[in-house]
């Protein structure tokens, strides 16, 4: 299997050969690039890109809190 690196912008996992070293303030981070080409666009299409992505891991979020409450749920009832 491939191995996978955390993307700290858009917070998933991405193929090694997709990631980049990207500086930041507290030193380098993994960062994808999908996020680093969106951010890298004009200022209209950077905001329509972090608009999606702020979608996307606002799903992420609730899908992931649902998860978490059917779990808390599930080991309650035993």
């Amino acid at each position: 299997m491939a191995e996978t690196i955390f993307c700290y912008c858009c917070r998933l996992k991405h193929p090694k050969d997709q990631m980049r070293l990207y500086p930041t303030k507290r030193g380098p981070r993994w960062r994808c690039l999908r996020s680093i080409e969106g951010a890298s666009r004009s200022i209209a299409e950077r905001d329509a890109f972090g608009q999606q992505q702020t979608v996307i891991n606002s799903e992420q979020a609730r899908l992931h809190a649902q998860y978490s409450l059917r779990l808390r749920h599930s080991d309650v009832a035993r």
